[in-house]
C-alpha cells in the first residue's frame, strides 16, 4: 500500500513525463525536479494560487488544465469551462455572474445567477496581464479569498479553491500586472527552453484523451446552471466533490492500461496531507536567515521604498538597494510551499536548504528589482529571465553575508533574552547590518 508521499510522487512522475514535457529544473540536495510540475501539484493540493510565466505557445495554460484535471479529478472539458480568459473586453458577467432576467421582468426581482467559475476547485486565469488595470482589481477579493460578489451579493464558499494564471512576457496588447494582485499570487514559475528530444514529443502532440470526458462535464455544468442561486451553493460544491471524487477512480483506470499504476489521493487524504503539510517544523537556521533577510531588505532611509535614495547611502550594498519588497502575503507563501517540499522529500523540518529553494519562486513576481542588478546580469548566460535570475542571485549573497554573522546573530538574541542591551549595541556597532539595528531600536 503506497503512503500519501509515494502517491504524490506518483502523479509527478506521470505529470513531468506525460502531461508536461518541460526542461526546467531546480535542486533538493541531491534530487532535480521540474518545478512548474512539482509546484503545480502542490498548489492544487494546498489550494494555492501559482503565475507560471513564459513564451507563446510554451505549455502555460495547457499544463495548468491538464495538471488540475489529474490530481483534482476533473474532466478536463469542465477546467477549461472554468478557465477565465485574459483580454480587454472582460466583464463581470462573463466570469461571475448575471441576472435572472426572467424574474427581473416579471417580478421586479434581481436574481443572480452564478456561472461556473465561482464553483469550480481550480481556477484558471489565461493570460492574465491582457486584462486592463481596472479589470485586474475586480479579482482582489475572488482571488484573495475565494468570496465573489455580484450586485450587492455575495457568494462565501468554504472548501478553498486553487488559482492558475498565465502571463505572457511583454507585448503590445499586454498590461502590468498590479502588485495587490501579485502579491496575491504565492509563487510563480517559468516555461524554459526545451530539450530537441523532449520537442520531438510536443510535435506529435501530448496525448490527453484519459483525462476527458465530454458526458460528465456537460453534466456537470447543466448541474450548476440549474442550482446556481447563492442558497444552492453548499448543494452544488457537495455534487461537484461527490463527480470529482468518482473521475479519480475512472482516471485511475484509464492510466492504468496506459502504464502507469497511479493512486490519486482521494480528499481525506488532501486534508491528512494539509494537516501534516502545517505541522511541519523550522529548523533553527531557517528562522534565523528569515529574520535576517526580512530587516536586511528594508529602506533604512524611509518607509516608502525609492531605489534612488540608494546612490551614496551607507547601505547600498545590502538587499535594500536592488529588491523592493518582502511583503507579509510573500513570508507566508514561503512558509507554506517551503513546509510542503519537506514533506514531499521527506524532512522532518523544514530547513535553510528548502527555504534558498523555495524563496526565488516566492519572491521575484512581487518584488521589483532594481535596474542597477537586472543591468549587472543581463549580458549574462542564463536559463532564465532576468528578473528570477537576479533574485536568486541576490538571494545567494544575503545567504554569505547571514553565513558571517550567523553566530552574531544568536549572540545577540541570548543577549536579548537576559536584557543585556550593551551587548546588542556593540555587536549591532561591530557588523553595522540592519538587522542588529533593529534589535538596537526595539
Amino acid at each position: 500500500m503506497k503512503d500519501s508521499i509515494q502517491k504524490i510522487q506518483g502523479l509527478y512522475e506521470a505529470v513531468s513525463s506525460f502531461f508536461y514535457l518541460g526542461n526546467e529544473t531546480f535542486e533538493i540536495g541531491d534530487k532535480r525536479y521540474e518545478p512548474v510540475s512539482l509546484f503545480g501539484i502542490l498548489n492544487l493540493i494546498l489550494d494555492g494560487k501559482e503565475i507560471i510565466f513564459g513564451g507563446y505557445g510554451s505549455g502555460k495554460t495547457s499544463s495548468s488544465e491538464r495538471i488540475s484535471s489529474f490530481v483534482k479529478g476533473l474532466p478536463l472539458e469542465f477546467v477549461q469551462s472554468a478557465t477565465i480568459h485574459g483580454h480587454p473586453e472582460q466583464t463581470e458577467e462573463k466570469i461571475k455572474a448575471t441576472l435572472d432576467l426572467g424574474a427581473l421582468e416579471k417580478e421586479g426581482r434581481e436574481v443572480v445567477k452564478w456561472k461556473i467559475i465561482p464553483y469550480s476547485p481550480v481556477v484558471i486565469i489565461d493570460e492574465i496581464n491582457r486584462l486592463p488595470i481596472g479589470k485586474q482589481n475586480m479579482l482582489l477579493n475572488e482571488v484573495d479569498r475565494n468570496i465573489w460578489s455580484y450586485r450587492g451579493e455575495t457568494l462565501i464558499l468554504k472548501q478553498a479553491k486553487s488559482f492558475f494564471a498565465t502571463i505572457n512576457y511583454q507585448d503590445a496588447g499586454t498590461t502590468r500586472l498590479i502588485a495587490p494582485l501579485c502579491d496575491r499570487f504565492d509563487i510563480a514559475t517559468e516555461t524554459g527552453i526545451l530539450h530537441p528530444i523532449r520537442k520531438r514529443l510536443i510535435r506529435r502532440g501530448i496525448d490527453e484523451e484519459a483525462l476527458r470526458d465530454k458526458k460528465l462535464s456537460e453534466e456537470m455544468v447543466e448541474y450548476i446552471l440549474k442550482n446556481n442561486e447563492t442558497g444552492q451553493a453548499e448543494k452544488v460544491i457537495h455534487y461537484i466533490h461527490e463527480r470529482s471524487e468518482e473521475f479519480k477512480g475512472e482516471l485511475e483506470r484509464r492510466l492504468k492500461k496506459r502504464g502507469f499504476d497511479l493512486q490519486i489521493p482521494r480528499e481525506g487524504e488532501i486534508k491528512d496531507i494539509k494537516r501534516k503539510i502545517t505541522e511541519s517544523g523550522i529548523s533553527e537556521d531557517a528562522e534565523l536567515f528569515l529574520d535576517y533577510i526580512g530587516q536586511e531588505i528594508y529602506c533604512q532611509q524611509s518607509l516608502k521604498k525609492d531605489f534612488s535614495r540608494c546612490h551614496g547611502c551607507h547601505y547600498t550594498n545590502y538587499l535594500c538597494a536592488d529588491l523592493y519588497s518582502f511583503s507579509n502575503r510573500a513570508e507566508q507563501s514561503l512558509f507554506k510551499y517551503a513546509k510542503a517540499l519537506a514533506w514531499f522529500t521527506r524532512e522532518e523540518e523544514v530547513t535553510l536548504e528548502h527555504i534558498m529553494s523555495v524563496m526565488p519562486y516566492a519572491l521575484w513576481h512581487r518584488s521589483s528589482v532594481s535596474d542597477e542588478k537586472l543591468g549587472e546580469v543581463r549580458e549574462l548566460k542564463k536559463d532564465s529571465s532576468d528578473e528570477f535570475y537576479a533574485v536568486c542571485d541576490l538571494l545567494r549573497a544575503v545567504k554569505r553575508r547571514w553565513e558571517e554573522h550567523r553566530n552574531y546573530q544568536v549572540e545577540a538574541y541570548h543577549a536579548l533574552r537576559e536584557g543585556d542591551q550593551e551587548r546588542i549595541g556593540e555587536i549591532a556597532e561591530k557588523t553595522e547590518h540592519p538587522f542588529f539595528k533593529s534589535l538596537v531600536r526595539g
